[in-house]
């Protein structure tokens, strides 16, 4: 958050006395207007007293007035004292004074007319700036602190608290801009924190670290610096130096549950499970770090390692997340959705969570082929959650697996209307559009997913194969399906339309080092195994082809007699 000055504080009165006094003689005369009645109710031995007195004595009657809640009047007694005697501490006042009423506009009208008499008052401008933000005008508050900078460009802390406003909104250039006027021998610990978090922004890596390391060199305690340095070598792909910073913080918060995640995490990136494993066992009798521990590991398929994790936790007593966590491994990992039915089974219908855990059963259901079960769970669903829109997908879902595609479409139309921006209901609409043979619809779906969401990688990849299974804007679709791929490494169907559009392009060396990728992920998938045959046939490798096109007819292939003839043709 941008660190100013607060706003305003009520001073004491004989503080006040003193400054009144001290700006006598040199202030500059404020064109305000006090109320007629304010002038009338200052006596005839009153207004001979000086200016500064007179000016005293009105912003007593100010006071007196507000600790009787009568704000205007108090407001009106200030601006006679300004009139009288001008000075930064008086228009802070009545800023303050519109300020806890919410009068932003009002107190910003006060602070501006203040700054052209006071032009470089650091605290009139600090409050200024305070009083944009208060209104999210960012704009118009760097620009004051621009102004004000231009009359003292040497006050290094306004420097930097421009500089952390201008990172709050990712003007990194600006902000590097600012700070590197600061000279070597003024630059703090956390000012060269803010050239490197500009300098991150900027993409210069070298430059990030060499701020970082020289922040720590001047604070090594410096929290936000090591994370920061730790980030920046795991996204650089340093994963040891970054454990090894990732510990030094530990040595200094102990309990930093955020980077203890972030080294089990590194530590499963390593390939080192036994050790991030240990690490979160060291924290078994903590109930909400064990179960973010565990998601790391089922994210990254380790399912024995999250099983031994949770079984930490007493099964009757433990939070119905776990219970959510032990059906994914039941299912994903050990291959027995019955006992993933079971752990879901024990989840409330008052939970959080409840609604994901119904869905998870229905989908359950459906691929146990319980089609009757499934059919009365998604109903049930859709009229305890009628806002969402899982389970009106669902039944689609069973519809297009019992080949009835007018219902499946008609509750996906249904679905369209009520969630016309859910990229999950476009998708499922998209997929039975290219099942009915309505390719261009399809296509025209699937690219309304991507302009909503540039990072939807299974529409990337429909568009990707589409376009090249018709032959057409191959570099494009060759750009769609490698940044699905960079989405989701590891998909045998993106890695297979990598493949085939290589393929399409005449890359045969590059189709053919993709495609055995393709079908070791995926090794009873017909058409990778089809696309494998055409890919061999075409480098002249018949052995190859004739395996391809072989396990295509072994794992049922969709047109075996178009498989046949390739095969007779070889």
């Amino acid at each position: 958050m941008f660190n100013t000055l607060p706003m305003l504080r009520p001073f004491r009165v004989l503080v006040c006395l003193a400054f009144f006094v001290s700006m006598a003689a040199c202030a500059p005369k404020l064109d305000y207007s006090p109320e007629p009645v304010l002038k009338a109710q200052i006596s005839e031995p009153e207004l001979q007293l000086t200016p500064s007195a007179q000016a005293a004595f009105a912003y007593l009657r100010a006071q007196e007035l507000e600790r009787r809640g009568d704000q205007e009047d108090a407001r009106h007694a200030l601006q006679l004292a300004m009139a009288l005697e001008p000075n930064p501490f008086l228009t802070m006042e009545l800023a303050n004074s519109y300020w806890r009423e919410g009068k932003t506009t009002e107190a910003r009208q006060v602070l501006r007319g203040a700054l052209q008499i006071f032009p470089g008052d650091q605290i009139l401008s600090s409050a200024l700036v305070n009083a944009y933000l208060a209104d999210n005008m960012s704009d118009e508050a760097i620009s004051i602190m621009e102004q004000y900078l231009q009359r003292s460009p040497h006050d290094w802390q306004m420097r930097r608290n421009m500089a952390a406003l201008l990172l709050q909104y990712a003007r990194y250039a600006h902000a590097a801009d600012i700070l590197s006027a600061i000279p070597e021998s003024e630059r703090t610990a956390e000012i060269r924190f803010l050239l490197a978090k500009s300098n991150a922004g900027l993409g210069l890596t070298r430059q990030t670290e060499e701020q970082l390391l020289l922040a720590l060199e001047q604070d090594p305690y410096f929290l936000e610096a090591l994370a920061e340095l730790a980030f920046l070598y795991e996204t650089e792909g340093d994963l040891v130096r970054a454990e090894e910073t990732y510990r030094r913080i530990l040595e200094l918060r102990p309990d930093a549950d955020d980077i203890l995640l972030r080294m089990v995490q590194v530590n499963v990136t390593l390939n080192q499970p036994e050790q991030a494993l240990s690490l979160a066992l060291s924290q078994f009798d903590r109930e909400s770090f064990v179960l973010d521990a565990a998601l790391i590991f089922i994210g990254e398929n380790l399912f024995q390692e999250a099983k031994i994790l949770l079984d930490t936790q007493h099964p009757d007593e433990g939070p119905p997340e776990a219970d959510f966590y032990r059906a994914l491994i039941a299912y994903e990992g050990e291959g027995d959705p019955e006992q993933a039915l079971v752990y879901l089974g024990r989840i409330p219908d008052d939970h959080l969570h409840y609604s994901r855990a119904l869905s998870f059963q229905g989908y359950l259901l459906l691929q146990m082929e319980r089609i009757d079960e499934a059919h009365q769970l998604a109903r049930e669903g859709r009229v305890l959650f009628p806002n969402l829109s899982d389970f009106l997908l669902l039944e689609a879902e069973i519809f297009l697996g019992e080949d009835n595609m007018v219902q499946a479409s008609k509750l996906l139309e249904e679905a369209r209307r009520k969630w016309p921006g859910d990229t999950d209901v476009l998708y499922r609409l998209g997929y039975l559009q290219e099942q009915v043979g309505h390719r261009e619809e399809a296509l025209r779906t699937m690219e309304e997913i991507v302009a909503l969401d540039p990072d939807h990688a299974e529409a990337l990849n429909f568009i990707g194969y589409t376009l090249t299974e018709e032959g057409r804007e191959l570099e494009r679709a060759l750009v769609l399906i490698e940044n699905a791929l960079k989405l989701k490494p590891g998909s045998g169907h993106i890695i297979d339309s990598l493949a085939w559009v290589h393929y399409k392009l005449g890359n045969l060396e590059e189709a053919w080092r993709h495609i055995r990728s393709a079908v070791e992920i995926m090794a009873d998938d017909p058409t990778i195994w089809e696309h494998y045959g055409d890919i061999a046939a075409a480098k002249g490798k018949k052995d190859q082809a004739r395996k391809g096109y072989n396990n295509a007819l072994l794992f049922q292939t969709k047109h075996p007699n178009e498989v046949q003839r390739k095969l007779k043709e070889l």
